[in-house]
């Protein structure tokens, strides 16, 4: 009877232990997983600007309603390429910024962020209005204000706190 006694509150014991455990590494893990949450929100707002000044430069080269850009890569050294095989056409508004797919697109702001990468989560939404008959794109975050771009003057906005 002792023995059964005595396996039980070792077993008891160690599942303690290993709860306490688990919680301590939760909680020493939560602000690094946050800390990468906000790194690739902030990585994801700075691809939407290049894309959004590449398109711009191309546009101020050519003057066409729409434009070609190409996936860009910055090595180490902070050199950029393009890569000439991996591009796509994008409709311009006549003040030279990008408002959606040349192809069309059923919702330009989400298209446009889309070329700047991967989508921040399932939370992620965006809406799509007219200010002064131009594009404006707000973007959201659980339902929380992201960004904003305004393609009458290709003004980015942020509002999300860090």
């Amino acid at each position: 009877m002792k023995v059964a006694r005595g396996g039980l509150l070792n077993a008891i014991t160690i599942g303690v232990l290993i709860a306490l455990m688990s919680m301590a590494y939760v909680k020493h893990m939560m602000p690094v997983l946050e800390e990468a949450e906000t790194v690739k929100k902030e990585a994801l707002l700075g691809n939407f600007q290049r894309i959004v000044m590449q398109a711009r430069a191309q546009w101020i080269r050519t003057k066409n309603s729409s434009v070609f850009i190409y996936e860009t890569q910055v090595d180490p050294s902070g050199t950029l390429s393009q890569n000439k095989r991996a591009g796509t056409s994008v409709a311009m508004n006549t003040k030279g910024w990008p408002v959606g797919s040349a192809k069309g697109s059923s919702n330009p702001c989400d298209y446009l962020l889309s070329l700047a990468g991967d989508e921040v989560g399932s939370k992620m939404h965006s809406k799509t209005r007219k200010q002064n008959s131009f594009l404006l794109c707000e973007y959201f975050i659980d339902e929380q204000p992201w960004f904003t771009y305004s393609a009458e003057n290709g003004a980015m906005r942020n509002h999300y706190s860090y």
